[in-house]
């Protein structure tokens, strides 16, 4: 049995992990914005699950809570930052674009330089970090790609730093999961579930993957990125 920190577990892939981790007896300590969902999983799962409500919106009272969270708990195994947030954003509102990069610059990265320290001080752990292949993708939605490709540069960094100390970091680049986050999308393609891109997930922290593409078609695709003209590339992710 390991211990994983989910950050995102209440809904989407986080949620789908979650549920995957504690059927097969793993313990999980899950963090997310909704309270109703962090007790659902507490009753569905009460010897193996233990919840706490966080908006990593507020980066430094999420990182005091993690250190008061971790202070209680044993010794975690896996980090999983699961945490991201889409909008659309037509008018090119900036509060918006600021809740986006609050959420998935300021707040991802406190959580993942949070457990960073962690594992460093502990000398060993794994630090996985889902981002998105839209950071390879032309689109309208600056902020979002924009912030893709920050969290994949800033895993890069962490990673230079604590292979060397026993820490091991891998990236998480799904395609097009079922998802609230894509549930205003009519031109979606290659969707796959939660719980598959939870498996395959699964499958590359076993293996200790740098960077792993989920799921199988979406590797394929990501081989054919550099080779599709800009103009379909906007097409495809909107």
């Amino acid at each position: 049995m390991q211990t994983y920190l989910i950050v995102g577990c209440t809904s989407g892939i986080g949620k789908a992990l979650t549920e995957i981790l504690v059927t097969k007896g793993h313990r999980v300590l899950g963090a997310g914005r909704s309270q109703s969902a962090l007790e659902e999983l507490s009753r569905k799962f009460p010897d193996f699950f233990s919840g706490k409500t966080l908006d990593i919106r507020q980066e430094q009272k999420t990182m005091a809570a993690l250190d008061e969270w971790l202070d209680e708990q044993p010794a975690i195994d896996v980090a999983v930052i699961a945490s991201s947030i889409v909008g659309a954003n037509p008018e090119l509102e900036w509060e918006i674009e600021k809740n986006i990069i609050q959420t998935n610059v300021l707040g991802w990265a406190a959580v993942c330089n949070r457990m960073a320290r962690y594992f460093e001080q502990q000398g060993r752990g794994h630090l996985v970090g889902i981002t998105s292949l839209a950071k390879y993708l032309a689109s309208v939605n600056p902020a979002y790609i924009a912030t893709k490709a920050f969290e994949g540069k800033y895993l890069d960094g962490l990673r230079s730093r604590l292979e060397p100390r026993g820490v091991h970091v891998t990236e998480i680049m799904p395609g097009f999961v079922e998802t609230p986050m894509i549930a205003d999308r009519n031109n979606a393609f290659l969707v796959i579930s939660p719980e598959k891109a939870a498996k395959s997930i699964l499958r590359a922290i076993k293996k200790r993957k740098r960077r792993a593409v989920i799921s199988t078609r979406w590797k394929i695709f990501r081989l054919l990125l550099p080779h599709l003209p800009a103009v379909l590339l906007v097409k495809l992710r909107g």
